[in-house]
């Protein structure tokens, strides 16, 4: 190996991290945005038009990852643990597939209407996304200020209860009025993926809370 080859491995590449992690977060907000579109229209043209786009952010998505993942590969050393990096990849990741996942049922099912509540949701995503956003912009600078990002982990983490709730109630409602049993089912399945989602934008605020505690 040249010696100018191994520098470059040996030296540290943590300018090539934050970008792809901030890409990924900007790309699961847009994502979110789309997602508050969805759930907002019963024009089922429309509702297959944004899935469309919300798969093709997903996509996106995935290359971001595997490129994180060919930089940890070829870096030596990282500006914090490579399991953790490799772990916010992996969860950022998560958080758009859970939104994909939604947005797939929706196209799916194909229901008249959907609850009001899908709505409040993707409304908690997106503010769950936003927040995500602002975390890993504060990566680069959180050992010297890390106030912020610890107050985002514990917004993130109220939003994962708010829509706990927000589910529990809807679960509650449906079995007590709605009679058609594949209704029911379509919309159960749709809330679910949805509150699910909510679960992994948590998830992302446990691995940074974990790397705050790691590095100051």
């Amino acid at each position: 190996m040249k010696l100018n080859t191994l520098f470059n491995r040996i030296v540290s590449k943590e300018d090539k991290f934050y970008p792809i992690l901030r890409n990924m977060s900007d790309n699961i907000f847009a994502c979110s945005e789309l997602l508050v579109q969805l759930t907002g229209t019963d024009d089922k043209d429309a509702r297959e038009d944004i899935r469309k786009h919300i798969k093709g952010l997903e996509t996106k998505g995935d290359h971001m990852l595997i490129t994180l993942f060919d930089e940890l590969n070829n870096t030596f050393i990282t500006p914090f643990d490579r399991e953790d990096i490799n772990a916010l990849g992996e969860k950022l990741d998560d958080v758009l597939d859970g939104m994909h996942s939604a947005a797939k049922r929706i196209a799916m099912y194909q229901p008249d209407r959907l609850p009001q509540q899908s709505a409040q949701l993707a409304l908690l995503l997106k503010e769950g996304c936003r927040l995500i956003q602002t975390a890993v912009g504060e990566l680069d600078v959180m050992k010297k200020s890390p106030k912020e990002a610890k107050e985002i982990c514990s917004q993130l983490h109220a939003i994962e209860n708010q829509a706990d709730d927000l589910y529990e109630h809807f679960i509650t409602d449906i079995f007590k009025n709605e009679k058609d049993g594949i209704n029911l089912i379509k919309l159960k399945e749709i809330m679910q993926e949805l509150e699910r989602a909510t679960d992994k934008a948590d998830d992302v605020g446990k691995i940074i809370k974990t790397i705050i505690v790691k590095y100051t």
